[in-house]
């Protein structure tokens, strides 16, 4: 195992260091400790779900709770993402083919742009429906992500959140205004009877203006924090983790050539992207702080009001994933009692609440059919597709983040 997997920004050099999969999981589960993440990057997702902690916490999660439901997956994936995929690959397709006769690209703001529609539909953002607003929505939105996970960057922190202010500014008045107005003048019509509830659009926008959220008294920019959160969160996940199962299903298929046929099979494929969830996590620390001396289980004391860090890259690598857990195996069974993605969408009542966008639904005794979910969707295109690295010009790491994540990732469809 490299050591660079488990590089971790100075700013937690001095806290505490938790990397074991079971202290872990107790912390997340204990009432003893609220949220210590994005202290620095408080601007952009403070007050949001992702922060809050008690009661108004679930409070929340229950009112986001229809954003994430079966039908809103449904939705999201045939009348967003689908259009979208078909939308994209016709455009490489016009571009031509090289001048060895193959279409080539580069997959990062390939998957960005692929799901720029569902980030605009769950937040509630509208007129993102031609190549040009297109194009402007998702380089805000890729500005606004750098900013609000500012702890992670390698440049100079008080200039990424300086860009980050300025970048959602334009976010605001080009995008998000307008889109927020819209929905306050459709809540209004409804409670005034003149529409139907059930005709009022399934965003966050709407639930906000909805509950009145949507301005409260002496904290105007709340609602664009949680716009922030759900902007970004939407497309992080997928982003970062999709371009490893591509690495780790190439490697794989060299020794296993009798999986080089599964990789359209949407099982198969549900199985790759859940073991490259656990070998690479969008955020792979988060910070807790105790709300009281603690001691867990292990021994290990932590003093009131201390942060710690929690390390999931070692954790999810624990011997309980069974033999060589530092290896990838898209036929590891998941252990009795965890995910088969370890702790990569964190755990207890800060669980993350937009997994099913990612992972798709299934298992479910009231939907046969389930969801494939977003990374699993795009990869069996991809695929189908005859997606290869490009051996002309090798995947590159991010080189402004500490993240596990391609900055660049070119890739050959060999059957487009």
């Amino acid at each position: 195992m490299a050591d660079q997997e488990f590089v971790a920004p100075p700013y937690v050099k001095n806290m505490q260091r938790v990397d074991t999969y079971s202290e872990i999981d107790e912390i997340l589960r204990s009432t003893a400790f609220r949220q210590g993440s994005h202290q620095e990057s408080h601007m952009f997702f403070g007050e949001s779900l992702l922060l809050m902690d008690g009661p108004g916490h679930m409070e929340r999660r229950m009112l986001f709770a229809s954003l994430v439901s079966k039908s809103a997956m449904h939705y999201y994936e045939s009348q967003a993402l689908a259009p979208v995929i078909d939308k994209v690959i016709a455009e490489l397709k016009e571009k031509g083919r090289g001048a060895d006769g193959l279409v080539r690209t580069d997959l990062v703001p390939l998957i960005r742009t692929m799901l720029h529609r569902i980030t605009a539909l769950v937040t509630g953002v509208d007129k993102v429906d031609s190549p040009e607003t297109t194009e402007r929505f998702r380089w805000l939105v890729d500005r606004l992500g750098e900013a609000a996970t500012v702890e992670w960057s390698t440049r100079d922190h008080e200039e990424v959140i300086k860009e980050g202010l300025a970048v959602r500014k334009m976010l605001i008045d080009e995008f998000l205004q307008p889109s927020l107005d819209r929905r306050r003048e459709l809540v209004r019509r409804q409670k005034a009877g003149e529409i139907a509830k059930e005709d009022l659009p399934v965003d966050l926008f709407t639930l906000l203006c909805q509950t009145g959220d949507d301005a409260r008294p002496g904290d105007e920019t709340y609602i664009w924090r949680e716009a922030a959160l759900f902007l970004v969160a939407s497309t992080q996940t997928t982003t970062h983790t999709l371009p490893h199962v591509i690495v780790h299903l190439t490697e794989w298929c060299k020794t296993h050539a009798e999986d080089a046929p599964k990789v359209t099979d949407p099982i198969f494929l549900r199985r790759a992207a859940t073991e490259s969830l656990r070998l690479h996590q969008p955020a792979p620390t988060l910070l807790r702080i105790a709300l009281e001396d603690v001691t867990l289980s292990s021994g290990r004391q932590i003093k009131k009001d201390e942060r710690v860090a929690l390390f999931f890259a070692p954790a999810n690598r624990d011997e309980r994933f069974g033999p060589d857990p530092y290896g990838f195996n898209p036929y590891r069974a998941a252990p009795h009692g965890a995910q088969a993605w370890g702790l990569t969408f964190g755990g207890g009542v800060h669980m993350c609440i937009g997994r099913p966008l990612v992972t798709g639904m299934f298992n479910r005794t009231d939907d046969l059919t389930g969801t494939e979910g977003t990374m699993i969707k795009i990869l069996r295109v991809l695929y189908e597709l005859g997606v290869e690295l490009d051996p002309a010009s090798p995947p590159q790491k991010m080189a402004v983040s500490y993240h596990d994540a391609y900055g660049v990732f070119p890739v050959i469809l060999r059957k487009l």
